[in-house]
């Protein structure tokens, strides 16, 4: 049970900040140069945007996830009870500092990132039972590897085997090492990068979708696959039913945060009872919508993840 009543979505990965600026060139080593329009972005980790999108529509969502005591960990609180999160297991630890990333934008354009562990790793087993043990009434449970792998998957054996939730957990970014049994997860999500490299396959690799999702299966004995493709849609195994589901064709202005958007529209889906066809359908058309807006986290007019009425209003005008 949440704070605020009981909670629909349980989700469990990390929070960290992305601080940016800008530079002329990119240092030298041990060279001590200027930068400027240096700011954090509103976007805080895979969890924290997750449960925001969540929350804005309107779902019952509860986080769990560690940061430390300092300005990124009280930032991540803001901007997901802001949307109606539950952060009453956003657990805190003067041992560790809420994860962080610099990027420094040259004149070129070009990037380089220097990005900091996930606080989530000092999570323990017995932090994550109890947790998910005081949400069980909870249907969904989405994790992913924004945190370390075992931790995510140590949960989404928890909420399965022991409460019975519907599991989720986007793959991303892939572990180095074998995942192992998942026969514990109902849906494995990934992108159709992310799904190639399991197979083994070449990036460029034209192999059949299918094919594709039912090696996943086979290789790991999870239920099945959510496969986001991005402007050619997703498709989706649901056991032994294969399944795509279209791009909704919008100029794009602003990619970032769109697959969490989309993995956020299925879990909210799933707990309003739909198929997953049907959470599937309307996720596809909300990650369009997404794609239109700018940011993630900002609650500017027309920019980051929208709004229920504002996406009734977009989802009205594809019919």
């Amino acid at each position: 049970m949440g704070k605020n009543g009981p909670i629909d979505v349980i989700v469990m990965n990390s929070h960290g900040v992305g601080q940016v600026c800008y530079v002329h060139r990119l240092p030298r080593r041990g060279e001590t140069m200027e930068a400027w329009d240096w700011h954090v972005e509103e976007d805080g980790g895979k969890g924290a945007t997750v449960s925001v999108a969540m929350g804005r529509l309107g779902v019952s969502v509860g986080y769990i996830g560690k940061v430390g005591y300092d300005p990124w960990g009280d930032m991540g609180d803001e901007w997901m009870s802001a949307a109606g999160v539950d952060t009453t297991y956003m657990y805190r630890d003067h041992s560790v500092s809420t994860g962080t990333g610099l990027i420094m934008i040259d004149d070129d354009g070009l990037n380089t990132i220097v990005d900091g562990d996930s606080a989530c790793k000092a999570l323990t087993h017995e932090e994550v039972h109890d947790a998910i043990e005081a949400m069980k009434e909870a249907k969904v449970f989405v994790t992913g590897f924004g945190m370390p792998y075992k931790i995510a998957l140590d949960g989404a054996k928890i909420a399965k085997e022991e409460f019975g939730m519907t599991t989720l957990c986007n793959a991303s970014p892939l572990p180095s090492e074998p995942m192992g049994d998942l026969s514990y997860l109902d849906f494995l999500v990934v992108n159709d990068v992310e799904a190639r490299v399991l197979c083994g396959l070449p990036e460029d690799s034209d192999e059949e979708w299918e094919k594709i999702c039912r090696q996943i299966v086979a290789d790991h004995g999870c239920h099945g696959v959510i496969m986001t493709c991005g402007d050619e849609g997703s498709a989706i195994l649901d056991g032994d039913e294969f399944f795509t589901v279209a791009a909704t064709p919008v100029k794009a202005i602003y990619t970032i945060g769109a697959g969490d958007g989309y993995l956020a529209a299925v879990a909210a889906n799933l707990a309003w009872g739909k198929t997953l066809q049907e959470a599937c359908e309307w996720a596809s058309k909300y990650a369009a919508f997404k794609v239109t807006r700018e940011g993630t986290m900002t609650t500017r007019p027309g920019e980051g993840y929208p709004f229920m009425p504002e996406v009734e209003e977009f989802m009205a005008g594809l019919e």
